[in-house]
């Protein structure tokens, strides 16, 4: 998410709220799909009495890190939408 800033694009706040609302909808994405590819667990194991360690953070579908990551993600997401066009002018030698 933060390779755009290290192949010479501008940095601006926009451009930074977007990366961290992809690393946070990654982490999400990517929990949830360890449990359900693992076969250990699967589609059927996603609840709070098969994960112990979720079990005390539990919100209705998912863990409550899912539904405050999801939500702080889709926040800043939004906002880095808005960004100003940005005029580049570029000096002749």
């Amino acid at each position: 998410a933060r390779i755009p800033f290290a192949v010479r694009v501008p940095w601006t706040w926009y451009g930074e709220a977007r990366s961290i609302a992809f690393i946070l909808f990654f982490w999400v994405i990517e929990d949830f799909l360890w449990f359900v590819l693992n076969p250990h667990f699967g589609l059927r194991r996603f609840r709070p009495q098969f994960i112990d360690w979720h079990r005390p953070s539990w919100w209705w579908l998912a863990p409550r890190d899912y539904w405050i990551a999801s939500a702080i993600a889709a926040i800043l997401y939004w906002q880095s939408r808005h960004e100003p066009e940005m005029i580049v002018v570029m000096r002749w030698p």
